[in-house]
């Protein structure tokens, strides 16, 4: 009876952990793709000027906000998927210092695209599991 209720235990721990890992993954990918919708509307404003103040200051916020979560990503996620996405967000700050609209609109979206096929992973779907 006892191995029974260590088994159902340690099955109640193991469910509620992948639980909070989709939770926490969803949430902090759902926030980096509206951070990353805020910044390509304002790269769209701006298209004489992609590095100016508003959108810089949305890019360093979206660049911290990665930075804090990126090492526990690393952790729950596949590396390639983390890294991959690391790129796109780096690149993108630094087409935005450099004042450069179309690679700016393009590393802005293709970021948000990824973000979407990420988050379609990460669910635990039939067609995922089979």
């Amino acid at each position: 009876m006892k191995k029974v209720v260590v088994i159902l235990v340690v099955f109640a721990l193991m469910l509620s952990a992948m639980i909070g890992e989709i939770v926490y993954v969803n949430d902090f990918y759902g926030d980096l793709q509206s951070d990353l919708e805020t910044i390509a509307l304002s790269i769209d404003a701006n298209e004489e000027n992609v590095d100016n103040t508003r959108t810089s200051e949305l890019c360093d916020k979206l660049v911290k906000k990665w930075e804090k979560g990126k090492k526990l990503l690393l952790t729950l996620q596949n590396h390639n998927t983390v890294r991959n996405l690391d790129d796109k967000i780096i690149s993108l700050k630094a087409v935005v210092d450099s004042d450069n609209y179309n690679d700016a609109v393009i590393f802005a979206r293709s970021a948000v695209n990824y973000i979407d096929d990420v988050l379609l992973d990460s669910m635990p779907f039939i067609s995922n599991l089979l």
